[in-house]
């Protein structure tokens, strides 16, 4: 019994020390020297692996081993700060803020750097700032907040492409679309409408993004680099205790705005103006036509549309090992019916510590996405206008309803001197089949090794694989698409892209102040595209749409192709901080590219930079409110090799021949027409600047000015008939791809950054971004105009031209002056040519430039006003001088009905006497040539943090309401001006053909953390 009563006092004991042990929890709360929280902290029981991080709202907890302990609290920003703490008793830590801006890490090319050492011209956004705006893809989260960065939205639907352009355009082949780097693996993002690779990845992932955009930044990666670096960082998990965070929102959508278009009297009464103005007899079908119906196309198309986002992630971890896991969903309708996007991802980050000298980096994303479009205008004559999905909302006569009594679709030109080229919009929208589904699997290994002091070696091995299934089928209810019998088309194509790199970093330090940093390396990476494309017609059934094309009439040859290119390349780079006064930079790359020619496989590309911090000299160092001023130069070269492999070969490919006379077809051998001379284009820039920061970074200032001048731009060149030959791998007839001149592109960038209130309940931040830049064509070969599309497969009506003097893909047409008494248009007569009756002869001779697709100015600006537990942020960008060509204005104010379809009201506007002489005086001309100029609420966004003190288990709790496009301030007549029909890498810029229109979204949501 005496034992048993020890028993229960000895487990008492250990019971009561389990509780006490348990009670020893470190818990406080970190502010700024303002009381602002500071998210994010890391807080750490010193000479312990105990960590751990604080909350949004600043405060943090920890288990402790003893009743009192020493931490180490650290932020990015401000200065390290050791403090006593109790267990049980909540503390309140202040940090002092050390020039926060100044010290953030950016990161760069094979490595990171503190903004203070950058002597390029770096812009960066952080996750922070990332999730301010509800993004679905990568691009979105960085328009209108990065000066020299212009993103354009070119397309509504869900999941298509967007544009990004850095300083500029200079290619017309090449490509002008940036390098991405995602997690040290580079890949170019192809700029395809129906299938944006970046938006497979989930923003709620990325960590960081910064924006290279001069030559000192860009040149390590030699002849990629051209066009700017877009550097992606994806999240680490932290040490210290798990933390789980969900997000969710759901929007709603809704088309911006409505085009005028003319009701069904409208119509009747405008088309019979024109037979009597014409003096020509009014057809029958409509001089005894009274409308009965007047359906709005626009309205029975468009909706209000949901689009739900989610993300799940779990991060932690110990010094050793940390850990960063999530998994997302995206739900995107779009504003026109059976158009959306779905998108499902995972993520796993792991970075361990093998050992004192050892370290490995894991990444690892898999995703899958599916694509619902509507039919866009490829512009070429098989897509045109028509025989799109805008292009027939627009198109469609009003006067018939949706279906017929027996519930066929009804036919939408319905009167005699209709054309046959549109259909049913609603019939398009709800039966058409096309689709995109993708599925993606990117991930690669970083292993470190530390060699010797100083001195790490790091080998990296990463691989990237999507599979596009593009599915198009158009039933036989279409008899303008679907040619009424069924018409179905299937791609599969296949990317593999796989790095192999290794490279040296060495530092030494040879004071506090007095470093020098250098990396050396080599790097090889293979690319693969396997692709496969067949079309059918004559379908017996639409019910297997493109899903068994055995079950059609005619079934055409595949066409498969497989294309493979390799990049081989050494690099190198020296940093030299010389008393954190005098910074020096050197890079090289030398690249060799299997795309171009054996005489011509290797480049060179060197950059070379400098900076002088002069708010460091002895002269400025006592003037406290100086925090930073700095003066940077740089001068490099980079390339741009992005065109298709094999151009500078000879190849056979296989032709149909006819035998004798009319025995039959053999299959032959026709060679195409290489290129053995072609080579990188390059791009030569020089940039100075200056970062200027008052009162602790409070007040930020920075000014950039460069000149980029890129030679032997890339692009197709007809041959003429008498080489006899075939063009090369994907050209058109009797082209041939070659360097034909230089491209030049000047201008200037200006950012600033004021803290103007920051106090315990109010803060005010206004950051500004503008940027100016002048594109020209300096040379062309033999200083020929090269027009938009060489060969005659183009009905977009894009009026676009290369011309010495004048900017890439600028419009060309002839200038409208004005109407005459009789309604007729006039236009600027450069030949005077006159006709019998004394007017005006308008043709090819009379054509100049008449506007140019790109801004002079785009802009930015980003407020963020925050009062306790509210933080009300917005972003307003906008561009000035941008021209658009309005050719769906055109086409929809025609004065003719003949072979025509429904007008836009504008038309009797501009033709307020319809007639056949006004009708053959209706050219593409300045007079569709219209403003781009905009300014738009891009986002706005209202949070709340919940208090939830005393609440041990929710670190945070965050709801809010966002909006995007809600206001735009524009004159343009179009859906939106943010609008470009074609790929960004087409010479046909700046057209407005029937492109998805932009919607307004309304978005609830909220993020919790435990």
């Amino acid at each position: 019994m005496q034992k048993a009563n020890y028993l229960f006092v000895l487990i008492a004991l250990l019971l009561t020390q389990a509780a006490y042990s348990q009670n020893k929890r470190i818990s406080g709360k970190v502010t700024s020297e303002q009381n602002t929280p500071i998210p994010g902290a890391t807080v750490q029981i010193k000479n312990t692996k105990i960590a751990t991080a604080s909350a949004d709202d600043g405060t943090f907890s920890l288990q402790s081993p003893n009743d009192r302990v020493t931490l180490v609290i650290s932020s990015i920003g401000f200065s390290t700060k050791e403090t006593e703490a109790t267990a049980g008793s909540p503390i309140a830590v202040q940090l002092k803020e050390d020039a926060k801006s100044l010290s953030d890490v950016v990161v760069v090319g094979y490595g990171s750097v503190r903004k203070m050492d950058l002597t390029g011209s770096v812009t960066s956004l952080k996750s922070a700032q990332l999730q301010e705006i509800p993004a679905v893809s990568i691009e979105q989260a960085i328009s209108g907040r990065m000066a020299g960065v212009q993103v354009q939205q070119t397309s509504g639907q869900p999941g298509a492409g967007i544009s990004v352009r850095i300083r500029g355009v200079s290619s017309i082949a090449g490509g002008n679309e940036p390098l991405y780097v995602i997690d040290g693996l580079p890949q170019f993002n192809d700029d395809v409408r129906g299938a944006n690779g970046l938006s497979t990845i989930n923003p709620s992932d990325i960590e960081s993004i910064e924006v290279l955009k001069d030559a000192a930044a860009t040149a390590i990666y030699g002849s990629r680099g051209a066009n700017g670096v877009v550097m992606v960082t994806t999240k680490s998990g932290k040490a210290g205790q798990a933390r789980v965070t969900f997000e969710s929102s759901l929007g709603f959508q809704s088309l911006r705005r409505k085009l005028d278009m003319m009701n069904s009297t409208e119509y009747v009464d405008f088309a019979k103006k024109y037979y009597t103005n014409s003096g020509l007899n009014t057809p029958a079908d409509l001089a005894n036509f009274t409308p009965s119906v007047s359906t709005d196309w626009q309205d029975e198309v468009f909706r209000t549309a949901l689009v739900s986002n989610s993300s799940l992630n779990v991060s932690g971890g110990t010094e050793r090992t940390r850990y960063f896991v999530s998994a997302g969903y995206t739900d995107q309708q779009g504003i026109v019916d059976n158009s959306d996007y779905k998108r499902a991802s995972v993520r796993l980050n792991l970075d361990s510590k093998i050992s004192d000298r050892f370290s490995l980096q894991t990444r690892l994303m898999a995703s899958r996405s599916m694509q619902d479009g509507f039919s866009p205008a490829v512009g070429d004559n098989t897509r045109n206008f028509g025989k799109s999905g805008i292009g027939s909302v627009l198109r469609s006569v009003t006067t018939v309803g949706i279906k017929n009594p027996d519930g066929t679709y009804t036919d939408t030109s319905p009167f005699s001197f209709n054309g046959i080229d549109v259909e049913n919009p609603v019939a398009v929208a709800l039966e058409v089949l096309d689709r995109n589904t993708t599925t993606r699997i990117q991930g690669g290994l970083d292993f470190k090794a530390v060699l010797a002091k100083g001195l790490t070696n790091t080998t990296r091995v990463s691989g990237d694989f999507y599979h596009i299934r593009r599915d198009l089928y158009f039933p036989r209810i279409l008899p303008s698409m679907g040619n009424g019998i069924g018409v179905a088309e299937l791609g599969e194509y296949d990317k593999t892209s796989a790095l192999v790199e290794d490279y040296l970093e060495y530092r030494y330090d040879f004071s506090p102040n007095t470093y020098l940093e250098a990396i050396a390396g080599v790097s090889y990476q293979k690319e693969r595209l396997n692709t496969v494309d067949i079309s059918a017609s004559g379908f017996g059934t639409d019910e297997l749409k493109s899903y068994n094309l055995s079950s059609a009439n005619s079934v055409s040859k595949p066409v498969t192709d497989i294309v493979e290119s390799t990049l081989l390349s050494a690099f190198g780079r020296v940093r030299f901080n010389l008393h954190n006064r005098y910074l020096f930079a050197v890079s090289l790359r030398r690249d060799g590219a299997s795309v171009f020619a054996e005489n011509n496989k290797y480049g060179v590309f060197p950059s070379v930079s400098a900076g002088w911090r002069i708010s460091e000299e002895a002269f400025l160092k006592s003037v406290e409110w100086v925090s930073n001023l700095k003066l940077r130069a740089s001068w490099g070269k980079a390339g741009n090799p992005a065109i298709r492999p094999y151009q500078s070969l000879y190849l056979g490919r296989t032709v149909n021949t006819a035998q004798g006379a009319g025995t039959g077809l053999a299959v032959g051998l026709s060679p195409t027409f290489p290129n053995p001379n072609l080579k990188w284009e390059t791009t030569t820039q020089t940039d100075i600047g200056v970062d200027f920061g008052v009162i602790n970074e409070r007040y930020r200032l920075t000014f950039d000015y460069y000149i980029k001048k890129t030679t032997d731009l890339l692009a197709l060149v007809q041959l003429p008939p008498s080489s006899g030959v075939s063009a090369g791998i994907g050209t058109g007839p009797d082209q041939i791809i070659d360097n034909v001149g230089e491209v030049e592109n000047k201008g200037w960038e200006l950012s600033l950054g004021a803290n103007i209130v920051n106090n315990s309940d109010w803060s005010v931040n206004v950051d500004v971004n503008l940027s100016a830049n002048k594109n020209k064509v300096t040379k062309t070969k033999g200083n020929k105009d090269i027009p938009a599309i060489s060969g005659g497969n183009d009905a977009s009506g894009s009026n676009s031209v290369i011309r010495v003097g004048q900017p890439l893909s600028a419009f060309f047409g002839p200038r409208f002056v004005g109407l005459d008494k009789d309604g007729v248009p006039i236009h600027e007569n450069l030949n005077g040519d006159k006709d019998s009756q004394g007017r005006d002869v308008i043709n090819a001779l009379d054509n100049q430039i008449i506007g140019s697709p790109y801004p002079d100015l785009y802009y930015g600006i980003n407020p963020t006003i925050r009062y306790k537990r509210f933080t009300l942020s917005s972003i307003w960008a906008g561009v000035s001088g941008a021209t658009i060509n309005n050719a769906g204005l055109f086409d929809l104010t025609n004065p003719s009905p003949a072979n025509q379809y429904n007008k836009m009201k504008a038309a009797a506007e501009l033709y307020p006497r319809p007639s056949q002489i006004a009708a053959n005086a209706h050219l593409r001309s300045s007079r569709f040539m219209e403003d781009a100029s905009f300014f738009r609420l891009r986002n706005v966004r209202l949070d709340y943090n919940i208090n939830l003190r005393g609440n041990k288990t929710i670190r945070n709790f965050n709801v809010y309401a966002s909006g995007q496009n809600l206001l735009t301030f524009t004159d343009y007549s179009g859906y939106d001006p943010e609008v470009n029909t074609f790929s960004g890498n087409d010479r046909r810029q700046g057209v407005d053909l029937g492109a998805y229109p932009a919607s307004k979204t309304v978005t609830l949501g909220f993020s919790i953390t435990f």
